[in-house]
């Protein structure tokens, strides 16, 4: 079963950066795939793409909350939550 309408656990909006705001699971899927492939390696982004996988088949709220927070986390990582 697909759950790529399930909303995040809350909305992320970053700041800079190429990714558009944020809502639901299928919205953070595809603006993982969007993001050159070497990018999607970095270890940060490596865990959203696993934790995304998860929360995506399961469509269970504690999956999507990991998903959300390790979504913050790569952002932060590469600064695209702050102004630049």
């Amino acid at each position: 079963m697909s759950n790529h309408s399930r909303d995040l656990a809350y909305f992320v909006t970053p700041k800079s950066g190429p990714l558009p705001p944020l809502k639901t699971l299928g919205d953070a899927n595809r603006a993982f795939l969007e993001l050159p492939f070497r990018a999607r390696r970095k270890p940060h982004w490596a865990i959203v793409g696993r934790l995304l996988l998860a929360a995506t088949e399961s469509g269970d709220a504690i999956d999507i909350r990991w998903v959300t927070d390790a979504l913050v986390q790569a952002l932060e990582a590469e600064g695209w939550m702050s102004h630049r």
